[in-house]
């Protein structure tokens, strides 16, 4: 049984440049509003309020299986483009019960001013963690920064901002 879980992001563009930011997960549209609600109160947030982004992944899957030769982007970051494809045979982690979730990426300074990074996935459990990022250790690319792989553990409907962003 494969299960997915709901990610809400913030990507504006503006006269500059594009930028995301990841505000949450949550195993229910319901509880995703309620964190957009929050944010849209906040400065930067208020200024683009049609560009919240509601995605869903699958939990427990690596989303770089192959690893990787070069740095991706002019700044070296690498995200997943979008959502996964959810299907009527993935339901929603509401069902396990779930409190926290584990988000991993994997980060290395490139130099001063640039690092390289890549979103990794959004799993259930420590121990799947831990075996995911084994399983990452010897393919190209993470070999050479095995340890340079970033774990947060994440409570689920909780608005990862506490404040706004731009000029107040």
């Amino acid at each position: 049984m494969e299960y997915f879980i709901y990610a809400l992001n913030h990507t504006y563009t503006d006269d500059s440049h594009t930028d995301t930011k990841f505000l949450g997960f949550s195993n229910s549209l319901e509880d995703l509003e309620k964190l957009k609600a929050k944010a849209v109160l906040m400065s930067g947030f208020r200024d683009y309020p049609d560009c919240f982004v509601t995605d869903c992944y699958i939990m427990d899957k690596i989303h770089w299986n192959n690893g990787f030769e070069k740095v991706i982007g002019e700044i070296g970051r690498d995200y997943i483009e979008k959502g996964d494809e959810i299907d009527e045979n993935c339901i929603s982690v509401k069902e396990l019960g779930l409190s926290t979730v584990f988000s991993v990426s994997h980060s290395y300074t490139i130099h001063t001013f640039l690092d390289d990074e890549r979103y990794i996935g959004v799993f259930s459990t420590l121990k799947k963690v831990e075996k995911a990022i084994e399983e990452l250790k010897n393919k190209p690319g993470f070999k050479d920064h095995q340890d340079d792989f970033i774990i947060c553990e994440l409570d689920l409907a909780t608005l990862l901002w506490s404040s706004g962003f731009g000029s107040c």
